[in-house]
């Protein structure tokens, strides 16, 4: 194989993997890209140096397209866009993974939550915070004179306030670990595994 051959093969496969971005994106990566492998060959830098330091076509992409994701999520400030770009990197990245099971975490207790507000509508004299001879529980109770009803009609008012605080923690969250996850410069790409 010749080294116009490897150049070109490489940057088809630079291009294979930018295939989820716009072509316009597309193109202007690869021929910034081009541009810098002539620059450094028209140097008297071999080519195979050239493309060893760029790295494999893949991971020279991921850099560009995470970098793409990163900005575009932070630029959209939705949560779920936010949180969409931390669920993608949770394979590799240990603080994505944990966010992720944080994030998780309180959509449960805001589904419980939910979840307890409605069953409270439905049938407020056996719904609630119980406690009895046996200890205490949130949800229903067989019968209501077996133990003592603790919040009453602050059932609602207590739970907007977690909803709210819910909604606060996860996007102060996402809105702090975001530009963690950011691909910076200084800092190495791991190769996918």
């Amino acid at each position: 194989m010749t080294e116009q051959q490897r150049l070109e093969q490489w940057v088809r496969r630079l291009g294979w993997a930018l295939g989820s971005l716009p072509v316009r994106e597309r193109d202007d990566i690869l021929r910034e890209t081009r541009s810098h492998i002539d620059d450094r060959v028209a140097e008297g830098v071999a080519l195979e140096t050239v493309l060893q330091g760029f790295g494999p076509a893949e991971r020279y992409a991921r850099q560009f397209i995470d970098e793409i994701e990163a900005y575009e999520a932070l630029g959209s400030q939705r949560a779920a866009d936010l949180a969409l770009f931390v669920a993608n990197r949770a394979h590799r990245s240990g603080v994505a993974a944990f966010t992720l099971l944080l994030l998780l975490l309180l959509g449960v207790l805001a589904a419980i939550t939910v979840l307890m507000v409605g069953l409270k509508i439905y049938d407020p004299v056996h719904t609630g915070l119980w406690v009895g001879q046996g200890g205490g529980f949130v949800g229903i109770i067989d019968d209501a004179a077996a133990g003592r009803e603790l919040m009453g009609p602050w059932l609602f008012p207590i739970s907007a306030l977690l909803l709210t605080l819910v909604a606060v923690c996860g996007r102060l969250l996402l809105s702090f670990v975001v530009p963690l996850l950011k691909p910076r410069p200084d800092r190495p790409v791991k190769e996918p595994t």
